[in-house]
């Protein structure tokens, strides 16, 4: 028995190198922007400069921008690229490891709630889970949400171990992993708090557990909240990393926005400095408006709407029975998440493997008991698999190779300052020690520029840059002079000079 379990592995193992090997090809396709950016730059500076510091960040609470993210992710991405290099597809292979070990936690995770994996069920757990066009996303570009979702699945496997043997060095892990959570992502932690006000609301025969369990949670959370706090302390951002909390959920953006006022008021304080980020941040999309977006996950409407289709069939003859069966209750508790993380502020589109892990795993439970299901998903992973490796083809309008060349051809020096897009991050970042990405970096804080690269073509973020371009243009003291251009994507190069010079 231990020798067959042994073999299913095989499956995952063979089919994730292949779709590895798939991406590390297509990475390319898939232009760097915003979040990346901001995610990536401190971890830069880091592993090749040695400093903490970042030009793709915004200014908070009026400070010089800061990366205010929780920065487990960014210290791990800095000794990457310290063994490994810096380039696009170097930084960007490791989250498809830690994709692959996301991978491995999952099928731990079925083996421990009695899923009996063959090499055919494993082999379509490998194509969903790699296939969909929705995650390969996710696992593509250089966020850090994968490492938030291996860390959930060690919670969880950790919460797993003490609920059946209530061990002492489970509980420990549970505590550490849970700090970990924190340090990698506070949506991480906000995700596991929701997992378990799910679970102790539709397994009744464990809420004693389930409350026992709490105290490692909070202690966790309560242990990863000071790491990060004292690292912000050392770095003069305590302030601005609680402002950057509150800002990123539009629920305490919207009752900071409230309050804020009338505390500025009572102890007459200048509260702009706090409200500014919160004022461009703020929606009025309604809940109902937010939860519609996930309309436009294709694959997770797809596969629920089937397995919903499944679990009623198979169950038809004892309806009852469903709220007693755990694949059927993920399939809920995938449903669930979006109206509790909206309800929480955040749920963007990079935070959507919260909701397909659960739907994966319900999708497995019952192609793992019924043939013909198992049939059915096999069916549509392999359509979803066709479909997500179309999605990794290069667009018509985006050629890497070109900013590759362009990038190269410049007789830039380590030492000039850049101006540039997002989407030259890997490239400008080899050649110059300073560049500043303005689609998110206060220009008020730029002394000196020697080149600039604007994209005409490019989005809201590169319009900024091309009215930065604007305005020095208007300036009767700089010289802008057009050295260079590119198709696909369109860029143009400046040589800035001041009229003296």
């Amino acid at each position: 028995m231990k020798k067959i379990r042994c073999k299913n592995i095989y499956p995952y193992v063979l089919l994730s190198l292949a779709f590895m090997i798939v991406n590390l090809i297509t990475l390319r396709h898939l232009a760097p922007w915003v979040d990346e950016v901001m995610m990536l730059d401190t971890a830069y500076n880091a592993a090749f400069h040695g400093s903490w510091e970042t030009t793709a960040w915004y200014r908070v609470v009026g400070q010089y921008p800061f990366s205010t993210y929780p920065p487990l992710y960014q210290m791990i991405a800095a000794v990457w690229m310290r063994l490994f290099g810096g380039s696009l597809v170097v930084v960007r292979s490791l989250n498809l490891v830690i994709a692959f070990m996301l991978g491995g936690a999952c099928l731990r995770f079925m083996k421990h709630h009695g899923i009996e994996l063959t090499l055919w069920t494993t082999a379509l757990f490998t194509m969903l889970f790699w296939g969909t066009s929705e995650m390969a996303w996710m696992y593509r570009n250089g966020r850090p949400d994968m490492l938030g979702a291996l860390v959930v699945c060690l919670t969880v496997l950790a919460i797993d171990h003490y609920l059946r043997a209530k061990s002492f060095y489970a509980s420990i892990f549970i505590v550490a992993s849970s700090a970990f959570l924190f340090c990698s992502g506070i949506q991480a932690a906000v995700y596991l708090c929701a997992l378990w006000l799910f679970s102790f609301i539709v397994m009744k025969s464990r809420r004693k557990e389930l409350i026992a369990l709490l105290p490692f949670l909070l202690a966790g959370f309560m242990l990863g909240l000071l790491l990060v706090s004292l690292f912000m302390q050392l770095n003069g951002r305590l302030v601005a990393f609680v402002c950057s909390i509150v800002q990123y959920s539009s629920t305490l953006s919207d009752v900071a926005l409230t309050v804020l006022p009338w505390a500025g008021e009572l102890f007459d304080i200048d509260i702009s400095p706090y409200t500014q980020k919160l004022s461009e941040l703020a929606t009025d999309r309604s809940l109902g408006q937010r939860l519609a977006s996930m309309a436009e996950y294709r694959s997770f409407l797809i596969l629920s709407v089937i397995a919903f289709t499944a679990y009623v069939t198979s169950f038809r003859h004892n309806l009852r029975r469903l709220l007693c069966d755990e694949g059927f209750l993920l399939l809920l508790c995938a449903l669930y998440v979006p109206l509790f993380m909206n309800l929480a502020g955040r749920f963007a589109s990079y935070y959507r493997w919260m909701t397909f892990l659960p739907l994966l795993l319900s999708v497995m439970s019952i192609a793992c008991q019924r043939r013909l299901w198992c049939t059915l998903f096999g069916l549509v992973a392999v359509v979803m698999s066709v479909f997500g490796i179309r999605s990794m083809l290069p667009d018509e309008h985006w050629n890497y190779e070109n900013i590759r060349s362009f990038v190269q051809r410049q007789p830039f020096k380590s030492s000039d300052v850049l101006i540039c897009p997002f989407s030259l991050f890997y490239e400008v970042k080899l050649v110059c020690d300073t560049c500043y990405f303005v689609g998110i970096f206060p220009t008020e804080y730029i002394n000196h520029i020697d080149y600039i690269i604007e994209a005409p073509d490019g989005d809201g973020f590169d319009q900024r840059i091309t009215d930065y371009v604007n305005n020095l243009k208007a300036d009767a003291t700089s010289v802008l002079t057009v050295i260079d251009h590119c198709d696909h994507p369109s860029l143009t190069l400046y040589k800035v000079q001041t009229r003296n010079e």
